[in-house]
């Protein structure tokens, strides 16, 4: 693998790293590219029975990288980036994956907390969040319907419509993270989650992934409205603003085009 993801497997547990923290653990393409990569390796081996995903003690990931998305809607101003799909984001990962979370955890890095994670354990460093509306991005990958999925409708609404970041202690609260524990407890605590998985049948284990995740599925056709809605968004005069500023540095002009 590259440098940009970093994959080991020690005791039964896969580890998978982000590492690009000079730029916050941003997604680039090698990065999604990798964690495809990473995917496959453990729902392939045998030996795997669980997974740790982690950016480190200082900040998981930051979301998408903006200046490659940027670079790319001067080509490609309506078409999805590469491999940027919910599988990258490890949704259909059969084995119990644990992510492990200190500082921001933003866009598509909360997004892969979202749906690659069954279990998530936080720092108290930890802040969760999805600010596409304040660059103008319109959410996709059908994030509207899984943030409904998993949160109640006053924070669903506080994070899709005010672009607001989520406290360690709120996601704790409401249920979306299992512990919060010191920055240097971090990989300790995730270890010991990964410890009791790897204890247990791999093959019930599984099942009772592939039935839960079945089960707590968002709707079909709110996935197909909300991907639809999107392609729309990208459309916009708003869209296109909302990149330049980010490039440009200074605060958008809306127009509501």
């Amino acid at each position: 693998m590259g440098d940009e993801v970093i994959f080991r497997v020690e005791d039964k547990t896969a580890y998978i790293t982000l590492n690009r923290p000079e730029q916050g653990n941003a997604l680039n393409l090698a990065m999604r590219r990798l964690l495809c990569d990473a995917w496959r390796r453990v729902n392939s081996d045998p030996a795997i029975c669980s997974v740790i995903i982690t950016g480190g003690d200082s900040v998981f990931s930051t979301g998408q990288d903006l200046k490659e998305l940027a670079e790319f809607r001067k080509t490609e101003p309506i078409a999805d980036l590469p491999m940027n799909t919910l599988d990258t984001y490890g949704i259909n990962v059969k084995k119990p994956v644990i992510a492990a979370i200190s500082g921001y955890c933003l866009g598509a890095g909360f997004l892969l907390a979202l749906v690659g994670a069954d279990i998530r354990v936080a720092s108290t460093t930890a802040k969760f969040g999805m600010p596409e509306v304040k660059v103008g991005v319109p959410p996709s990958l059908g994030i509207p319907p899984l943030i409904a999925m998993h949160f109640p409708p006053a924070v669903a609404m506080k994070l899709l419509l005010l672009g607001e970041n989520l406290t360690v202690e709120e996601a704790y609260q409401i249920g979306f993270v299992n512990k919060v524990v010191e920055p240097s407890e971090l990989i300790r605590a995730a270890q010991a989650y990964a410890s009791k998985i790897n204890a247990l049948s791999p093959l019930i284990v599984k099942n009772i992934k592939t039935v839960y995740r079945k089960v707590t599925a968002p709707d079909p056709k709110a996935i197909a409205l909300s991907d639809a809605v999107c392609l729309l968004g990208r459309h916009s005069e708003d869209y296109i603003e909302g990149w330049k500023a980010f490039v440009q540095k200074r605060k958008p002009r809306w127009t509501g085009k």
